[in-house]
């Protein structure tokens, strides 16, 4: 197990509390509306290290908030959320660091920050609810959450619920975004550059809507799939349908992720230690299975992602 992992799990199973609410109130409101915000408990920004410039840093700040970081992960299973990390993305570490690293500046990922992050579900070249899973591969995380540490003016995470965006869309162009005909590329958080194709973009599940939708990372296989792929991502950017999610240092949002697409607009980093800080935690609804697990015998939480 990564080390950092191994030290904050053994601390968040001696820390409780941290959940301002009830398991059952925290998930009344996250199914009914797509994600909640809640402040985490006894957050002190004056224990805050400069915000990770380099990689390395961002490993030498996880011990030194050691603490923090395993009562946000308590908070997780208070609310009965199992944190995942994924084979081949963020070196292991169940904690990602979102903030703008100079290693990945000219990236649109969750580390950059020169370009906008258009509206997007994570992993979305995992199974999604509704598919069949593979067996010895992980699912897409059902839910994301983002803890501000060190918020930036201006600078907003937003949310598009998915069921909004599906009224806007015509029928046919919702049944051709239904059927399998698309390729998704693995985003460039991850190592390596891996493809799925022959997926659909949405999936209806018990009445439900799921989607993998990805500005950056999926393209139609067809004319067809493509023209309908275009119209999503026209209304995607409608902006009257945006929730901005201005957090707060100790503020955080927990959405469903394949139940809404999330978005960032861009900004210029200073790299000087007072960048904005957001810490990402991935999880699931369900403990997932062993044959999930990338080294069962090692680590419950770190999910395979490669055949």
């Amino acid at each position: 197990m990564n080390i950092n992992n191994n030290v904050i799990l053994l601390k968040s199973n001696h820390i409780r509390g941290v959940l301002p609410l009830t398991r059952e109130k925290f998930n009344e409101i996250l199914h009914s509306e797509s994600y909640i915000i809640w402040k985490i408990k006894d957050f002190d920004t004056h224990e805050l290290a400069d915000t990770p410039v380099k990689s390395p840093d961002a490993q030498l700040v996880e011990l030194k908030n050691s603490d923090l970081h395993g009562a946000y992960l308590s908070a997780h299973f208070d609310a009965g959320i199992w944190p995942v990390v994924y084979q081949g993305e963020n070196n292991g570490h169940l904690i990602r660091h979102v903030c703008p690293l100079k290693t990945a500046e000219g990236k649109i990922s969750s580390q950059g920050g020169k370009f906008d992050f258009y509206p997007h579900v994570d992993n979305p070249d995992l199974k999604i609810t509704g598919e069949d899973s593979i067996s010895n591969i992980g699912n897409c995380p059902d839910t994301l959450t983002l803890l501000c540490l060190r918020a930036e003016p201006g600078v907003n995470t937003s949310l598009l619920q998915l069921d909004k965006v599906i009224e806007v869309l015509p029928e046919d162009v919702v049944q051709t975004l239904s059927k399998p005909l698309y390729r998704v590329k693995r985003p460039d958080s991850f190592e390596g550059s891996l493809s799925v194709e022959m997926v659909p973009v949405l999936v209806k599940s018990n009445d439900t809507w799921y989607s993998r939708f990805d500005w950056h990372n999926i393209n139609g296989l067809s004319a067809e799939a493509e023209m309908a792929l275009e119209k999503m991502r026209a209304v995607t950017l409608d902006k009257n349908l945006w929730l901005d999610i201005p957090l707060h240092p100790g503020e955080a949002v927990t959405f469903l992720n394949q139940r809404t697409l999330h978005t960032r607009n861009s900004f210029n980093p200073r790299y000087d230690g007072t960048d904005r800080w957001l810490l990402r935690i991935f999880g699931l609804m369900n403990r997932p299975p062993i044959s999930h697990l990338l080294e069962p015998h090692v680590c419950l939480h770190h999910l395979r992602t490669f055949l």
